[in-house]
């Protein structure tokens, strides 16, 4: 038998501001890469795009790692605001972003409970139609850049919208970040 204890909500702002930047940065980064690469030749220009291929990937990953935490908190911190009103744990938060098939439509379904759980359906807004957004050009950019890099062939207009689509994306999900960290921190005393 397990007991839960009610806690305070956890300040998620440190969070947010890292994944806002790690995002941005990656946004910025990647689309660098088919333009300052493309026909690298072998020596120096090599060396350069592999230098370049190890802190993209690694700016990604931490933009991915630090997203993730941010959006368990918040499903986390939605939760003690609003009890009960939620169909998936704050462990979903997490591994839906890595289950397949489930990927392409819980992690929304889940940003948008957090979103109900912390204006709890007060007044319109247009978050909802903001995280519509985002994950269509989300979606987009993921099936963009699969079908630019299949094994059949290798697109550079599909990696154009691709990239694209992502930084789209990117801008739509820091907005989010924004609005969702704002809903759960207290009005500081001045």
């Amino acid at each position: 038998m397990s007991t839960s204890v009610a806690t305070a909500p956890r300040d998620s702002r440190r969070l947010a501001r890292a994944a806002q930047i790690f995002v941005a940065l990656f946004a910025l980064l990647d689309p660098l890469r088919p333009t300052l690469f493309t026909g690298a030749e072998q020596g120096e220009r090599g060396e350069l795009y592999g230098r370049y291929m190890q802190v993209s990937s690694t700016l990604g990953l931490v933009a991915i790692i630090v997203f993730v935490l941010w959006f368990r908190r918040c499903r986390h911190n939605a939760e003690l605001l609003s009890p009960g009103s939620f169909a998936y744990s704050p462990g979903w938060a997490v591994g839906a972003w890595f289950t397949p098939i489930l990927m392409f439509w819980r992690p929304r379904r889940i940003a948008l409970d957090i979103h109900r759980a912390l204006t709890h359906n007060s007044a319109p807004d247009n978050t909802v139609t903001l995280i519509n957004a985002w994950w269509a050009t989300w979606i987009g950019h993921t099936a963009a850049a699969l079908m630019a890099t299949s094994a059949t062939s290798t697109s550079l207009p599909l990696s154009i919208t691709a990239q694209a689509l992502y930084l789209i994306a990117a801008v739509l999900v820091i907005m989010i970040i924004q609005r969702f960290t704002t809903a759960q921190t207290p009005v500081q005393a001045a």
